[in-house]
C-alpha cells in the first residue's frame, strides 16, 4: 500500500489507527489481515507494520521495523503570509508543506483584500487537513503546523523569536543570496498578500530585524511568490540537496 497513515496509539509492539485513517483504511484501500504498510507518529518515525484486524474503526498492526523519516526537515521554516484570498492560501498551504515548511501562518496587513472573519477557526481546520493530506502525499512525519490569523502587530511579536527574517517585498535592497542565511536552522519568511505591504509596514518589520530582499525583476502574484520564496530559503539553508 503505497498511501502513509498516522497511528494514534503505539503499545507493546502494536500500532492502532483509528477514526477517518482507519475508514479509509477498512474501505477504501480494503485493508486485510497480513497487509503490510508504513504509518508514522508524527515525530520524526516511519514503522514497517502488518495489519492484525481491521474494520472502519479500529486498524491494528504489529510492528515490523522502525526507521527515521528521511523526508522530515531538519531546519524550521515559517512562513508567514499575508491574507491572501481563501483558494489561493489552501495552494500556498499545500506548496509550502511539500517543500519542507514547519508553519504556516496567515496574517493581517493594511492591503489584504480578505480579512480574517468569525469562519477563521473552521478555515483554520480545513488548511490544516490540507496541511495534512500533503503531508502524506510528501513522505512526512511530522505534521506542518497551520498558524492562526494573526494580527499585524501579533505578526511582529513572533517575528522577532526567529533566528533569521526574511521580508520579500518588491522595493527589498538585497538579493535572497546574501540574506545571511547559511547556517540557520531556524528561518521565518515574509509574504505579502494581493496589495502587498506598505512602506509603512515593510519599515516595521525591518526594525523587528527583517532583512528586506527582492524576487527578481519582475512582479508575482502573491501565491506564486510565497512557494519561490519557500523553495528558495529551503535550498539555501541546505534541505532542498
Amino acid at each position: 500500500m503505497a498511501h502513509r497513515y498516522y497511528v494514534d496509539e503505539l503499545k507493546d509492539g502494536r500500532a492502532y489507527v483509528r477514526g477517518g485513517e482507519a475508514s479509509h483504511l477498512a474501505r477504501v484501500m480494503r485493508a486485510r489481515e497480513g497487509d503490510t504498510l508504513t504509518v508514522s507518529d508524527r515525530e520524526g518515525h516511519d514503522y514497517t507494520a502488518r495489519i492484525l484486524s481491521a474494520s472502519p474503526d479500529e486498524v491494528e498492526l504489529e510492528i515490523l521495523s522502525v526507521s527515521g523519516n528521511p523526508a522530515d526537515p531538519k531546519k524550521r521554516l515559517t512562513v508567514y503570509m499575508a491574507l491572501p484570498k481563501a483558494d489561493k492560501l489552501e495552494m500556498i498551504v499545500q506548496k509550502c508543506c511539500e517543500l519542507g515548511a514547519a508553519r504556516v501562518i496567515p496574517f493581517e496587513s493594511r492591503y489584504c483584500v480578505a480579512q480574517k472573519s468569525k469562519r477563521d477557526d473552521a478555515k483554520r481546520s480545513r488548511l490544516q487537513k490540507i496541511a495534512d493530506e500533503a503531508c502524506k502525499q510528501c513522505g512526512r512525519s511530522r505534521p506542518m503546523e497551520v498558524g492562526a490569523t494573526l494580527t499585524f502587530p501579533g505578526m511582529l511579536k513572533e517575528l522577532r523569536k526567529h533566528e533569521a527574517k526574511i521580508l520579500f517585498y518588491e522595493k527589498g535592497t538585497h538579493p535572497l543570496t546574501e540574506a545571511g542565511l547559511s547556517g540557520r536552522s531556524d528561518v521565518a519568511i515574509i509574504i505579502g498578500s494581493e496589495g502587498g505591504f506598505s512602506e509603512e509596514e515593510a519599515g516595521k518589520m525591518t526594525d523587528a530585524g527583517a532583512v528586506s530582499v527582492v524576487l527578481g525583476a519582475r512582479i508575482l502574484r502573491c501565491e506564486t511568490a510565497a512557494i519561490a520564496a519557500a523553495a528558495m530559503t529551503m535550498l539555501l539553508m541546505g534541505e532542498m540537496e
